[in-house]
């Protein structure tokens, strides 16, 4: 009485309801899929069920979605459409190989993305667009050989955890790296690195635990994590946590660079030496500091005396030994350091190669090998022989001298070129120019057999040198 409703008719309205909210969840729940609403957080969990791709009737409003252990090979863009309250997906331990530009774009609140155990090779600049909020990346068995730096620009500054342990990695984006300032814990074990970029790790403040446990590193250079590794930090904080450093399996060369990271006051290490033969096989940091020793450089071959026709390729050798490998630098005779340029290249074998050789380019070069121990260095004389040039002495003609030169730059050299005069007799045509070729043609007359020698002269916008053909 007083307006309540008689306890039949109630209970029929409330079991209306119930199987009415049950309708609806079953609707938005893909088949053979598991829908929870726990606290106003739906999860939906499709793990192991056979799936060829990412369900489109999944409820937009999912907070969790797991899809680890199924078939899906390929990550598209409108399979995660308008997910923009989705905080936590799982995509191990599938087949993907393939994910489209902006596939996650629409994942501004994702903070955690588990692709483990998949068949990536490769990770563009546009696969992980989008992700602005993400904090922990886990990319590990995969079959990773390249990785974009500009990958990680979205999420870098939020980035806690990255995992890239157990893929094919010979290098690391180091410039993407840089930027994540917030991580705590970097996985790259399990690769085929071999370099280590000095400084790449010097702004990390937060990082906590690195693990580059079998890689092919040889040696590592200095920095400030490594400082931070030490046994008695004073007072760890957030700000600087202890660091856990693991570099295990690698097959360190144990010379006079790693002398640094011997003297590190360091416990539980597992590396060992791999060369040089002195060392090979024993324990890191049970080598005596005095047998992290290096050989300065040796030069045990050069060219001693070149000569070179004025306008021909020049080839200086040098060849140097030591411990570690010596760098090998030209001094010009000018005593400049040779760079590369339009006409000189230096190998790192200890080449130097001037590709077009002037009279100006004659003279000592000296080759300086360096490295941790010293240097060494051996004189190059190099010797130009010039051109028989008309004016020079080294030669007479019997024909008037052709003038300044002999090049139809202009229609209206072209049009006179074409009435039977000299002109056209002596006109040189230049076609079919490109960045390193042209293809120059000229007519001979009546006096080529009393020719001798062509030259052609010429020089490029990158270089004011004139070269001689």
């Amino acid at each position: 009485m007083g307006g309540r409703l008689p306890p039949p008719l109630l209970l029929a309205q409330l079991l209306t309801v119930v199987v009415g909210s049950v309708r609806a969840q079953v609707e938005a729940c893909p088949s053979h899929c598991v829908c929870q609403n726990l606290s106003e957080s739906l999860s939906t969990l499709c793990a192991n069920k056979g799936l060829l791709f990412i369900p489109l009737n999944i409820d937009r409003r999912t907070v969790e979605l797991r899809l680890a252990d199924n078939f899906i090979r390929v990550v598209e863009p409108p399979e995660l459409l308008n997910m923009s309250g989705l905080v936590d997906l799982t995509l191990s331990r599938n087949t993907i190989d393939t994910i489209r530009p902006f596939a996650f774009g629409d994942l501004e609140s994702l903070r955690s993305l588990h692709l483990d155990g998949n068949r990536l090779t490769a990770l563009g600049e546009e696969a992980l667009r989008g992700l602005l909020s993400l904090q922990h990346l886990i990319l590990s068995s995969n079959q990773l050989a390249e990785v974009s730096a500009a990958a990680f620009a979205d999420f870098a500054p939020t980035l806690e955890d990255l995992d890239l342990s157990y893929n094919n990695l010979r290098s690391v984006p180091w410039a993407g790296l840089r930027g994540m300032l917030c991580l705590h814990t970097l996985q790259l074990d399990h690769n085929l690195i071999d370099f280590v970029l000095e400084g790449a790790f010097a702004e990390l403040y937060q990082l906590s635990r690195l693990d580059m446990t079998s890689n092919r590193l040889h040696t590592l250079p200095p920095d400030p994590l490594f400082a931070r590794a030490q046994r008695g930090v004073v007072s760890p904080t957030p700000y600087a946590p202890t660091v856990v450093l693991s570099f295990g399996g690698n097959p360190l060369h144990c010379n006079c660079q790693l002398l640094w990271l011997r003297r590190l006051a360091r416990e539980d290490d597992l590396e060992t030496c791999a060369s040089p033969p002195p060392v090979a096989g024993r324990y890191f940091w049970a080598v005596p500091e005095e047998e992290f020793t290096c050989e300065p450089p040796l030069i045990t071959r050069h060219t001693h005396k070149l000569w070179v026709l004025e306008g021909q390729r020049a080839t200086l050798r040098c060849r140097a030994i030591g411990d570690p490998e010596p760098l090998i630098h030209w001094v010009s005779p000018e005593d400049k350091i040779l760079a590369n340029s339009s006409r000189t290249v230096s190998f790192r074998n200890g080449t130097l190669d001037l590709l077009v050789t002037t009279l100006r380019d004659g003279g000592a070069y000296t080759c300086i090998a360096i490295n941790a121990a010293g240097e060494s260095t051996a004189l190059v004389d190099l010797r130009i022989i010039p051109l028989p040039h008309r004016g020079n002495g080294s030669g007479t003609v019997r024909q008037q001298a052709p003038g300044s030169s002999d090049i139809a730059t202009s229609a209206k050299a072209s049009a006179n070129a074409t009435d039977g005069g000299a002109a056209a007799t002596r006109r040189v045509e230049v076609t079919d120019v490109t960045a390193t070729a042209a293809l120059v043609r000229w007519a001979a007359d009546k006096l080529a057999e009393a020719a001798w020698l062509y030259q052609i002269q010429y020089n490029c916008t990158a270089d004011e040198t004139l070269v001689y053909r």
